[in-house]
């Protein structure tokens, strides 16, 4: 297993990957498009194109894989899932079916949007450079993303309503090569690029789509206790719809916030109770690491934290009756192959 770890990913020790699922393969497909949480495959069923996603237990931060955590791969994927289908009636999806709790079935689209989509509503205290928190306290800027912030914002706080719609801003970067960090764009610079690669108009359409899905989520989600930060929405376009694609409101792409501790802890300039990937760039912070030189090697007890904060966010956010019949599938590459097997009528 460590041998095979350091051959996959030879600049994460070893130790790092001995929690869950770190890979997986359908030697009949070929290598998989590896990326770094989930494998993926483009296939033809039914007639049509499709994308086998693997979610594994990989989890990645400042744009490195640095370990595996048990079931946040499920947590991962039925998450997107549950968002999937509950916002589908605001802007269409990529997601066909979920075969295993690890595995989505998705439309491949045609083309994908050439930016990242970033909403943010608090300005969460971070260390990414790209942002707001960092730009604004650490660099002194006002004019991030394009937006003129006001003085006087405090870290974790809610941005002013006048700043976007609900308070919400959309901030766009550019989509980054391995090894690479995403890079500031204006709203300009983003319609720019999107138009000029998807059609006229399309980045003010999945600007929109992105707004209106972010606030149906935050609503939800304040009705679970549950404040929705901000998140990182990836899009393409299907036969000339624009469509959600890789995944949605998870822990890994979005901040989640326990709202009944949100004000007294804001008032004590402390940092609120999280439950999301911000825990694990916390602890590599710590150690010094923030993308740049080797990982580090990582506590049992940091791994098993993430695992049971991703699986407790898993459990506030989603229904029982949801939940039920979805996740009792193990997370091993025999049953993932078994699932696989099954709905595409391979050879066992």
């Amino acid at each position: 297993m460590r041998e095979r770890c350091r051959r996959l990913f030879p600049d994460v020790p070893p130790a790092n990957l001995m929690n869950g699922l770190v890979s997986f393969v359908m030697p009949e497909w070929g290598p998989p498009i590896r990326g770094k949480v989930r494998e993926s495959w483009v296939r033809e069923h039914g007639g049509r194109s499709v994308r086998v996603m693997v979610t594994t237990d990989r989890k990645s931060a400042f744009d490195r894989i640095v370990a595996t955590a048990p079931d946040v791969g499920r947590v991962l994927n039925l998450l997107s899932a549950f968002w999937f289908e509950r916002t589908s009636h605001i802007i269409p999806n990529h997601m066909i079916d979920v075969p295993h709790p690890n595995v989505l079935i998705a439309e491949q689209v045609d083309i994908t949007l050439p930016v990242e989509l970033v909403l943010r509503r608090y300005m969460a205290k971070s260390s990414t450079s790209t942002s707001v928190y960092v730009n604004y306290v650490d660099l002194g800027r006002r004019n991030i993303y394009g937006v003129d912030f006001p003085d006087g914002l405090r870290a974790n706080e809610a941005f002013p309503e006048t700043l976007g719609k609900s308070g919400v801003i959309v901030t766009p970067t550019t989509k980054a090569g391995e090894g690479e960090h995403d890079q500031e764009l204006k709203d300009e610079q983003a319609r720019s690029i999107v138009d000029a690669r998807c059609g006229a108009g399309t980045w003010d359409k999945a600007k929109r789509g992105c707004l209106d899905v972010f606030l149906c989520a935050a609503d939800w989600l304040e009705k679970q206790g549950i404040v929705l930060v901000d998140t990182k929405i990836e899009m393409g376009i299907k036969d000339g719809r624009i469509m959600i694609i890789d995944e949605l409101f998870t822990p890994d792409s979005s901040r989640f916030w326990l709202k009944s501790t949100y004000q007294q802890r804001l008032r004590a300039g402390q940092n609120p109770e999280t439950f999301d990937k911000e825990l694990l760039r916390g602890v590599l912070v710590q150690k010094g690491f923030t993308g740049e030189g080797p990982v580090p090697v990582l506590e049992q007890e940091a791994i098993e934290r993430l695992s049971v904060v991703y699986r407790e966010i898993f459990h506030r956010i989603t229904s029982s009756e949801y939940v039920k019949g979805r996740s009792l599938s193990p997370t091993t590459a025999t049953a993932i192959r078994a699932s696989l097997v099954d709905y595409f009528g391979l050879a066992a």
